[in-house]
This record gives C-alpha cells, structure tokens and sequence, in this order.
C-alpha cells in the first residue's frame, strides 16, 4: 500500500506568538509594555510542520507582535460561490448566534483547528504523520487508518446527511440559512422530491435549511442510536486503533477540550429519546447555543467543508464539547473573516479569545486580531506536540496578550 505523493515542502520558522517557553534576547523596539512582554518570551523555533490541509506544507513565518498587525487581507465579502451570491451570515431574531450581554466573569472562547490539531486525520493518509516519527510507525497500518476513516465519514454523510445534495453548497456555518427555515414540521417530510438545483433562489435555500436543521439534530442526538450494530463495532475499533496508533492523540485533544471548557460535567448535545429526531414545527431552540453561560466556549474554524467536518466532530467523539453552530468551515470565506464572525459573536468585556491550530492561516489571523496563538506540531520532540499542551500552558499563552484575568 503506497503513500499518496507528498507536496513539496516550504520551510520557513513558526511564528513566535506569544510562546511562553522561554525568553528570548531580542533587539529593544518602542512598543507598549504589553507587546514588550510579549515578545521577550519568545524565542526562534526552526519548526517544519507540514499543513496536509493545502498543496504545499506551510507553516508561520518569523514575525514580531507588533501595536498593529502589519498583515493585509483582502476583502472576503465577494467570493465564488455556486449560487454566485455574496458570502454572508446573518440570522434573524429567532435564531440570532450573538452571545449578548456581559459576563461577570472572565470566560475564554477556545478558536481550534480541527485536522492535525484536535484530531489525526489527513496525515495518516498522507503519510506525514508517520513520517514525523522518523521510521518508528508503521507507514501502512497509518494509511489503512486514513482510508478507513475516509470510507467511514462518507458513509455517515451520505447515509444521515444527505451529503450528496448538499455537497455543492457549503456554507460556513450550520445556521447560515437558518433565517429560510420556516419551522416546517419535518418528521415526514421527503427529502428525495425536494432535489435542490440552481438557481439559488430564496425557495431552494430554504431546502438547504430543512437539511441544515435536520443534520443539526443528529449532532445533537449522536450516531450512539443511527448506526447499525456492525458499523457501532467497527467505529470503536477504529477509534481505538487510531488513538493507539497516534499515542494517545485523540484522547489528548478531547482532554484538552475538556480542561478547556471548564466544564467536565456538563454536555453540549442532548440525546433524543428512543433515538428520534425533534424536527417539529416551531422548533426555536434549533440555532440557539447550549453551552452553560458560565463554561468557557469551544469554537472550530476548519478548512473543510461544513457537512464532512460536522460528520468528524460526531466520528471523533467531539460533539461533547463543541456545539453544532460552534463549527465554521472557511473554506470559501477564509479563516481571517470566520475569525471576525466569531469575535463579532461573541465580544463581550471580559471576553477573552485563543486561537489554537497547525497552520498558517489560523496564525496570521490570529495574529491580524492580537488573539493570542497557541501552535501544534506533528513531531513528538516539539515542544508544540499536542501531547505535551495542557489548558495551563494555553493559559500562559492567554494571559501574555490578556494579562491575569479571573477565572
């Protein structure tokens, strides 16, 4: 079994954002006292990481925190799309996404990426993953992995989430087009009379948010009561074999989610009964947040589409921690604007945000809005392995940018 071919390899330095590891000695800069303390615990990394997610591997380049970020962007409020509409996300009163009113504590919204941070997913079919551990893993039992997730995420969202209607209009968020959602009752609806086609028009969104409400409630209910008992079976030996396989990462990822959250009692999803699926009329609570208002707040920005990476959530064993309306795919507004979609959501005094991720883009955008960054790394030698990050390393992080802010 051969590794697919790797692209080639960009090298550069990680972006030394806000590491808290050790000081540095840099050249003194007129900056505020902040950005001085900022930088004076960073120190050059050489750190090679490879970012399957593109054509290239990428990583951050060198860069000083600076009073105002020196990156530019372009302006994403015009992009392709297969309805040639302008990106946008706006709801309307019934299914509004903005957290409103202050919080009389601090509380952190946790900005991840999801494939090669939180979960192993991409390099094991790639290769890179094993690679990474020069020559102590097995290439062909991690592309058999890679593949066999691949096969398995299909077969979820082709069987549950009508992947092959919706795979030509991804949106960024599960409640983009909640405002289309008339609170149809849609425990008998039909689904196969219904084919969405262009035009885009106002009546063919509105199928897509009938689908979109529907997928919303098999996140919030689980696969535990869908899926059949074979398929039940091979997921957990799967996930078992992979979490074996990667040592210990995807567990790893959930315990940082959860350390994260503050939360390790309560859940974000809510089991349905007998395994049945509310999508009745009049159903207002479907975009609404269900996070308790005193935990911290998990929030995935991923370059994939948002069907598939809603899919992987539940197959990883994800949906404990991060809600439906808490996934963002940027892959056609890209991760900067989901960045600002997420801080216009949620602001609040005392409000604090983190950005945690493998790649590139989640860097520069984090460092575009001053949020502190917290790098991950493939190599089990890095002080960036996932393995070796704790929620009190991330809080160092934090409080570099925010300074000591109570819990």
């Amino acid at each position: 079994m051969d590794c697919e071919e790797s692209p080639s390899t960009v090298q550069g330095e990680i972006c030394r954002f806000s590491s808290p590891i050790e000081a540095s000695a840099e050249g003194k800069v007129e900056f505020s006292d902040q950005t001085i303390a900022l930088n004076a615990i960073t120190h050059e990394i050489q750190c090679y990481v490879t970012h399957p997610k593109d054509q290239a591997s990428l990583c951050c380049t060198s860069l000083n925190v600076e009073e105002k970020s020196s990156s530019t962007f372009p302006e994403l409020s015009h992009i392709s799309r297969p309805s040639t509409e302008q990106v946008s996300f706006t709801v309307d009163h019934k299914s509004e996404l903005k957290v409103s009113g202050p919080t009389s504590h601090s509380k952190t919204v946790y900005v991840w990426d999801l494939d090669e941070t939180l979960i192993i997913f991409q390099t094991l079919s790639t290769c890179k993953f094993a690679e990474a551990y020069k020559g102590s893993k097995d290439i062909k039992q991690g592309v058999k992995l890679g593949r066999k997730w691949e096969s398995l995420i299909l077969k979820v969202c082709d069987e549950f989430c009508f992947y092959e209607q919706v795979e030509d209009y991804n949106e960024p968020n599960i409640a983009a087009l909640s405002q289309y959602d008339d609170g149809a009752n849609l425990a008998d609806y039909n689904f196969n009379a219904d084919e969405i086609r262009p035009p885009f028009t106002d009546s063919e969104r509105r199928k897509l948010a009938y689908r979109h409400r529907w997928i919303k409630n098999i996140y919030s209910q689980g696969l535990e009561k869908l899926l059949k008992d074979d398929t039940l079976q091979e997921w957990k030996e799967l996930y078992e074999a992979t979490d074996q396989y990667t040592n210990g990462w995807l567990s790893a990822g959930r315990s940082l989610l959860e350390e994260c959250s503050n939360s390790s009692k309560s859940t974000i999803h809510e089991n349905r009964p007998n395994g049945s699926l509310t999508c009745m009329a009049g159903d207002e609570d479907i975009y609404s947040n269900r996070q308790d208002t005193n935990c911290n707040i998990n929030v995935v920005v991923t370059s994939g589409t948002l069907v598939p990476s809603l899919v992987k959530c539940l197959l990883f064993r994800l949906n404990t921690f991060i809600d439906s309306v808490n996934v963002y795919s940027s892959r056609e507004a890209g991760k900067l604007q989901c960045f600002r979609w997420i801080k216009e959501r949620f602001e609040a005094p005392n409000v604090r945000f983190c950005a945690i991720g493998d790649g590139l883009d989640e860097c520069e955008a984090a460092e575009t809005l001053t949020w502190p960054f917290v790098k991950v790394d493939l190599r089990p030698d890095s002080p960036h392995c996932l393995l070796k990050v704790t929620a009190a390393v991330v809080k160092q992080y934090i409080s570099v940018v925010y300074g000591d802010l109570e819990e």
